[in-house]
């Protein structure tokens, strides 16, 4: 008779499996001054930006102000949406709308990344839990009334830049500049 070796199964627990966080990207075109709006609008229409834009959050949720997804022409197709809003009775079609920027996090657990893609508050609440930006560094003066928040540089490192020249369709130049945080 030949010996069977009997190989342990793993424990089985009931306690649910603690879901992976998302990297939290901030996706931002910004002109000189860390202007990004004036009258609730990006103050420029620039489609080579707003086509990096779409590479950049194509498949990925995207997480916004409640005046950023007033400002935008609708649902930005094949994109999940997620709201941050005070109004409990704030509820568009097509979005998930959720009361803090904790609730926002909570909502897109175990996804792989979450594209945070404004207004000024969210990026000033998610600026310190973000480990990249991508960002659009536009070659001009504009007058806004709306900033991009300060970042400490010294606490991120350049990856890649694209430089692109302004044309026919695109007013300004403008840089495409992805940044990853430092290890602390």
């Amino acid at each position: 008779m030949s010996q069977v070796e009997t190989i342990p199964h793993p424990q089985v627990s009931d306690r649910p499996t603690p879901q992976r966080k998302p990297l939290i990207v901030l996706v931002a075109a910004m002109a000189h001054q860390r202007v990004i709006g004036r009258d609730n609008r990006l103050p420029w229409h620039l489609p080579a930006d707003l086509a990096h834009f779409k590479r950049l959050t194509l498949d990925r949720p995207i997480l916004m102000g409640r005046r950023t997804f007033d400002s935008l022409p609708g649902l930005l197709p094949r994109r999940r949406h997620i709201v941050i809003s005070r109004d409990p009775g704030f509820c568009p079609p097509g979005c998930e709308v959720v009361g803090s920027p904790d609730a926002a996090l909570a909502a897109v657990a175990g996804e792989p990344e979450v594209m945070v893609v404004g207004g000024a508050s969210i990026y000033r609440a998610m600026l310190p839990l973000a480990q990249r930006m991508e960002l659009t560094l536009i070659d001009a003066d504009i007058p806004g009334d709306t900033q991009f928040p300060h970042w400490d540089a010294s606490a991120w490192r350049e990856v890649t830049r694209e430089h692109r020249l302004g044309d026919d369709r695109n007013a300004y130049a403008m840089d495409f500049v992805r940044l990853e945080r430092l290890s602390a």
